[in-house]
């Protein structure tokens, strides 16, 4: 009897099983087709259109950026402070990472931070703090044109680098300490203010 009330079952459970919606994409196929879009992105398009590309380029260079990952309402990965000049200063001056944005699948702002608080070692961090960044565009056969020649001047500026808006920040701390900031926005952005 009990054979018997299985059998009707399992064929009711396979009908219904035909009936269901067809499976999305595998993880495999996502992959593939995330790969195949960043295959024909170039330059800033691919910098924020390929946001696992970019956070590793930034760990090339010491950053130690975690995913770009949900937080709150928006994405965020950040970078662990590196070193930019005397590691035996009290308070190394030191260069930072980050990329955000209000989707999974696209950054809308990518900003470099300098915190210059060594100021006798303070033009050389800001040198490697410039190579770092023209190193990192590089990567994306990208030529700020000059353009981050402010940050050795410490003068604040806006721009177009290679028709994406870059902007250089300062701002000062305590005592002789200040931040240099550099920041490319997507164009059309639509990243809330972090």
């Amino acid at each position: 009897m009990r054979f018997a009330l299985a059998l009707p079952l399992a064929a009711a459970a396979l009908v219904a099983g035909c009936n269901s919606e067809p499976a999305g994409p595998t993880i495999r196929e996502q992959e593939e087709e995330r790969a195949r879009t960043a295959a024909t992105l170039r330059g800033f398009d691919r910098a924020f259109g390929v946001p696992a590309e970019t956070i590793t380029f930034a760990n090339q260079f010491g950053f130690r950026a975690g995913d770009y990952a949900a937080d709150g309402d928006s994405y965020l990965s950040r970078g662990n402070p590196i070193m930019l000049s005397w590691s035996g200063a009290e308070q190394p001056n030191t260069g930072n990472f980050e990329a955000a944005g209000t989707s999974a699948d696209r950054i809308e702002r990518i900003a470099f931070t300098l915190s210059l608080t060594d100021a006798a070692n303070a033009e050389t961090a800001k040198e490697r703090f410039t190579t770092v960044i023209r190193d990192f565009l590089g990567k994306y056969q990208i030529d700020d044109e000059g353009a981050l020649d402010a940050i050795a001047a410490e003068q604040d500026a806006d721009g177009i680098v290679a028709g994406t808006p870059m902007s250089v920040a300062t701002a000062s701390g305590e005592g002789d300490a200040r931040t240099i900031t550099v920041t490319f926005t997507r164009p059309a952005a639509s990243t809330p203010a972090f």
